[in-house]
């Protein structure tokens, strides 16, 4: 009877490997819903991150186009404008960038690096249009989805016509001071290898202190 007993409450090997398989198709399915979990997670963590950096340097594009103003003096007769170079995926215009009480003026250029997928603004205190030197801000980093398909900015005339293009650099436009209106397009995508999901930030920046040239 004791035998009998001993051999009805013991464990098998079977019945062991059994029992360890299960418990292995169970922590496969928990590992694969908290993986789930986690890349949901760090989606919508960056998805808010971008929106948020792409409405604030929104922003701050429209504000600093729309006070740019011409400097007096210029440092040259050719930066005596208030947008010095206007192209697809850069502008470059005189604008109060740090606020200060004299409301001095700095050369600030926008650009998106495609490269990095970055948009960032340069501030050049001296006015050097090269910003050879200039302090760099990150303004939305690793997410931006402007380029030669999809150019930040657009330049219209007066008459609300897209001003023309320089033969040699078909990203330029070719005078500057005739531009009276910006759009500014501003594309987000976090993970370009997977299904989309942009997000699309459109403004019209009309510039107060342009000069009839």
């Amino acid at each position: 009877m004791h035998r009998r007993i001993s051999g009805e409450g013991g464990i098998t090997i079977v019945e062991l490997l059994v029992a360890m398989l299960i418990m292995i198709v169970i922590l496969g399915a928990i590992y694969t819903i908290w993986f789930g979990l986690q890349r949901s997670y760090s989606f919508t963590s960056d998805d808010m991150l971008a929106q948020e950096q792409a409405r604030a340097a929104m922003a701050e594009m429209v504000a600093f186009i729309r006070t740019a103003r011409q400097p007096d003096p210029a440092p040259s007769e050719a930066l005596a404008v208030v947008i010095y170079s206007a192209q697809d995926n850069s502008l470059v215009c005189w604008t109060d960038s740090d606020r200060d009480p004299n409301h001095d003026l700095e050369l600030v250029r926008f650009r998106v690096d495609t490269a990095s997928r970055t948009l960032y603004r340069d501030d050049s205190q001296d006015g050097d249009p090269t910003f050879a030197g200039a302090h760099s801000v990150r303004l939305v980093g690793n997410w931006v989805d402007n380029g030669a398909a999809k150019p930040l900015f657009r330049y219209l005339d007066s008459t609300g016509n897209e001003l023309p293009k320089l033969e040699s650099d078909p990203t330029a436009v070719a005078d500057p001071t005739q531009i009276r209106q910006v759009e500014i397009d501003l594309w987000i995508d976090i993970y370009t290898e997977k299904a989309p999901i942009e997000h699309e930030l459109r403004s019209v920046v009309q510039p107060r202190n342009l000069r009839q040239y």
